[in-house]
């Protein structure tokens, strides 16, 4: 059923409460203005529309300032949607258990998409399209517990992207094209909205940012106190523009990995990397003028720090603090580039 209604509100609620399997499906094709829809799905093998097919329809164009909120409180999940969106629209999905999946989308403004899903299979996907200005956005994802992966993509100026995974082995994938964003991946949490249980780690993030003036932070840690900690934790950043900040913190038992390539000017990364249960490793490449670097590695395990500048007359600033308490502890650190700036470059490097 397709409904083309202009008007105020449009409540759609449709509850399922079934004492057999029911095949939940729900298909939408919603144009308005100022729209409100609620759909609550409460068990089985549910499912919603589009993005792209699940069975077709899907959409919910709106031109004023709308709501959309679905609940799918267990079993087989999934959601799909696509909006096109000409003002304020606010999309909410709560998945509670079971085979979940999800997928929002809205291509347009002011647009404030959030996913939560706290158990089982999870596999979120949120992303702002490339048609209208697609700034101004909001994308949350929450991911609790179990096979968590989140993908969150932004095209557009201003946008806001938070993905927050807890428990084990997740995997977070970003992709923003546009400027002065503000990104925050969190596995784990920390730094200091703590969180963290007991868990093991193996965390994965990879970001691919586009842009100038974007603010970029990524946290990952683990507190398994088991004998040799968790697995260990990977971050690889790459981003092209200018002026953009890159905090990238990694912390817990387990060993940690970083990975940072930057083509651009004026950019400033700060690495942390803490832990006692693997070694702390970091390689940052860096193309352009004017950067600067901050590294700090602590731990009992070797440290191992590279870091590669090309520059062509704008002057960079690199400081690398590697600190363990065992004397016999491998400490590594390599420089490669060059400084064309006629007041010269700064260098400071501290082992202890």
């Amino acid at each position: 059923m397709t409904i083309d209604w202009v008007a105020k509100a449009l409540i759609a609620l449709l509850l399922f409460k079934p004492t057999t399997s029911w095949a939940n499906e729900i298909y939408i094709n919603q144009i308005g203005d100022d729209v409100t829809v609620t759909i609550t799905q409460d068990g089985n093998n549910n499912k919603i529309g589009d993005l792209n097919n699940l069975s077709n329809k899907g959409l919910l164009g709106s031109y004023g300032v709308s709501t959309y909120t679905y609940s799918q409180t267990g079993n087989n999940n999934t959601l799909g949607i696509y909006n096109a969106d000409i003002g304020d629209s606010s999309s909410t999905l709560t998945q509670t258990g079971d085979n979940n999946d999800a997928v929002i989308d809205c291509h347009g403004e002011d647009c404030t998409m959030s996913v939560t899903q706290l158990g089982d299979g999870n596999d979120a996907h949120a992303e702002t399209g490339s048609s209208y200005s697609d700034d101004g956005n909001t994308i949350i994802i929450y991911q609790k517990g179990d096979s968590n992966e989140s993908y969150a993509e932004a095209d557009g100026d201003s946008n806001d992207l938070d993905s927050h995974q807890e428990s084990d082995n997740n995997f977070s994938r970003v992709v923003v094209s546009g400027n002065n964003n503000v990104v925050n991946a969190w596995q784990g949490k920390h730094d200091d909205g703590t969180v963290d249980t007991d868990e093991t780690g193996d965390h994965e993030v990879y970001w691919t940012v586009t842009g100038n003036n974007n603010i970029l932070d990524s946290y990952q840690t683990d507190t398994n106190r088991a004998a040799g900690g968790g697995a260990g934790h990977h971050i690889a950043n790459v981003v092209n523009g200018d002026n953009n900040g890159v905090t990238h913190t990694q912390m817990g038992k387990a060993g940690h990995d970083g990975f940072i390539e930057i083509t651009g000017d004026n950019n400033n990364v700060d690495l942390l990397q803490r832990g006692n249960g693997g070694q702390q490793w970091a390689d940052i490449e860096l193309t352009g003028d004017d950067h600067t670097v901050n590294a700090d590695q602590r731990g009992t395990m070797a440290h191992s720090f590279a870091v590669d500048l090309t520059n062509s007359g704008g002057a960079y600033s690199v400081t690398s603090t590697q600190t363990t308490n065992n004397t016999t502890t491998s400490k590594t650190y390599s420089l490669t580039g060059s400084c064309t700036n006629a007041n010269g470059c700064s260098v400071t490097v501290s082992q202890n």
